[in-house]
């Protein structure tokens, strides 16, 4: 498999810093000469605005997801040279229930990511996917298809119960989908 770098964003509590970690981190990389693609699988769509997109503007994760069009052709550019985006929009949070009857839902995400990647139109060192704030189908998409995981962490007493919830999911999904997903690093965030 080709050398690309996927890390997923993740933390199932809001407003945690997550869309912001990854618009961040996506940018910095880019400015070091790195292709970088960002994956907004966040229904709320806040990287797609983030990067200055409008988020009912063409085609969508939900559009890869649900087949109406290949992974390439959802891949919009942004302002910022070496990065590009997959946008989001609420639609994306009705493919849970679409794809209920889907015996590898878990796997939707991967199968389209890992077919673009091992072809020759993928020229991306690093993908970013910011997550929703819950331990949902979504997440879990995320989940199986990372080689990485990078979570915000508010500095706060409360954000370690959930921490624990989290670590408990991520080794679930290790040991039934992913065995090669491994935490990369806690980023504390909203330190004052």
């Amino acid at each position: 498999m080709n050398s690309t770098q996927i890390i997923s964003v993740i933390n199932q509590k809001g407003g945690v810093g997550k869309t912001t970690t990854v618009i961040n981190l996506a940018t910095a990389i880019s400015f070091q000469n790195k292709k970088v693609l960002v994956i907004d699988l966040d229904p709320q769509g806040n990287a797609t605005t983030g990067f200055g997109l409008i988020n009912n503007d063409g085609k969508t994760v939900y559009d890869v997801l649900n087949g109406n069009c290949n992974f390439e052709e959802a891949i919009k550019s942004t302002k910022i040279d070496n990065l590009k985006i997959i946008s989001s929009n609420v639609d994306l949070s009705g493919l849970e229930v679409e794809t209920a009857a889907e015996n590898r839902r878990a796997f939707l995400l991967k199968d389209k990511i890992e077919n673009f990647i091992n072809s020759e139109k993928n020229d991306f060192s690093y993908i970013f996917i910011d997550c929703p704030p819950s331990l949902s189908l979504l997440t879990i998409m995320a989940l199986v298809v990372a080689k990485s995981l990078l979570v915000p962490l508010q500095t706060e007493f409360f954000a370690l119960e959930g921490l624990s919830q989290l670590v408990k999911t991520i080794d679930r999904i290790k040991i039934k989908l992913n065995p090669e997903l491994n935490i990369r690093g806690v980023l504390l965030t909203m330190f004052d």
